[in-house]
């Protein structure tokens, strides 16, 4: 008699899962939290002004730096205009993706562990 023992992965619509890791997340998992992650992103980007709003900072602070460190032509109007202020803003606006960004990735962490682990 052969003893094959019980297969360590289980098969899924989504593909081969860790079988003990996928029951562990049956017992745990809260899997609204990953809608509310997507609300938590949009409310973050609609307080930044959205991800145009964002990459516009970056060309502004971009075109700023040129004028400054290359000499570059004036292509951002300088009344009122303060590089290091712009730097501090777009910094803040870019702390508070990073935050959302690292619990985005602690609530995926554990479907990220649902991986088989053959052996080979």
């Amino acid at each position: 008699m052969i003893n094959v023992p019980p297969a360590s992965f289980r098969v899924t619509p989504y593909g081969e899962v860790d079988a003990v890791a996928l029951e562990n997340l049956r017992d745990g998992f809260d899997t609204s939290q990953l809608l509310r992650l997507v609300d938590r992103l949009d409310a973050c980007l609609l307080e930044l002004g959205g991800t145009t709003a964002i990459r516009d900072e970056l060309l502004r602070l971009h075109a700023m730096a040129l004028t400054m460190v290359e000499s570059i032509a004036l292509t951002v109007p300088a009344e009122s205009a303060c590089i290091w202020a712009e730097a501090e803003s777009l910094q803040t606006d870019l702390e508070a993706l990073v935050s959302w960004a690292r619990t985005a990735q602690l609530i995926i962490a554990p479907l990220i562990n649902l991986a088989p682990q053959h052996e080979a």
